[in-house]
């Protein structure tokens, strides 16, 4: 975003000039998911976003240098949301053994995922032609808060002797729910009866290949449960 300067004005009228610029950035990045959900990141433009929210194009480049910075931005909120969705499986299973929260975790992953298909791709495949992600910018520290609550329980099994932390094994466990999900979400893996047990079983496996202890087997049963009492939020 520029953070142009804000012409002054008088101190009474501060708040309120904030809450419009507030409102209207919420209104810009909900016009630019819709475009997203309706037909993928190639569908989000300056001009189609400015006619959702009832601004001229021109008026757009007040608050953001140009598409770019758009496309930071919803990337940004996907990362976000998803982080959001991790994280509220694992403190969900925050009593649960680790094997069994990390298994909840990647649920909650694949389930997002399905929710969002279009944002899923917009944070995990190249379709920006020309969009370069700020280096070592805030893109960066947000897919790590996807990935912690993961993380944080294979380090206490690695801590308990349980669990290998290498870098292969690391990358094995990976290919397996997020390849998974995927897969699933661009609609790859229509041929299977039951895609929810064929992920359970998969992630399973990559657990049990990175030293994990096998989760409980309700786990998934618990998810469901804890999930649709929850509601699916955006």
């Amino acid at each position: 975003m520029t953070g142009a300067a804000v012409p002054a004005e008088p101190a009474g009228d501060e708040g309120r000039r904030a809450r419009q610029r507030r409102r209207l950035l919420a209104d810009i990045e909900v016009a630019a998911r819709r475009l997203l959900d309706e037909g993928g990141a190639a569908h989000v433009s300056m001009r189609a976003i400015a006619r959702a929210v009832g601004l001229g194009p021109a008026s757009l480049y007040t608050y953001f240098d140009g598409l770019d910075d758009v496309l930071t931005m919803l990337l940004l909120a996907s990362y976000g949301r998803l982080a959001d969705a991790t994280a509220a499986a694992a403190a969900h299973f925050a009593d649960a053994p680790p094997a069994d929260r990390a298994l909840a975790v990647t649920l909650a992953y694949r389930r997002w995922g399905l929710d969002h298909p279009n944002e899923l791709n917009l944070v995990f495949t190249d379709q920006l032609p020309g969009y370069a992600a700020p280096a070592d910018g805030p893109t960066v520290d947000a897919q790590v808060e996807i990935f912690r609550p993961l993380t944080e329980a294979g380090a206490e099994l690695t801590a308990a002797g349980a669990g290998d932390d290498s870098d292969p094994v690391r990358a094995g466990l990976w290919a397996a729910f997020h390849g998974f999900v995927m897969l699933e979400a661009n609609h790859h893996l229509v041929w299977l009866d039951d895609p929810a047990a064929a992920y359970e079983a998969a992630v399973r496996r990559a657990l049990g290949a990175a030293g994990f202890p096998d989760p409980a087997p309700d786990v998934r049963r618990r998810f469901d449960r804890w999930h649709a009492r929850r509601g699916a939020p955006a």
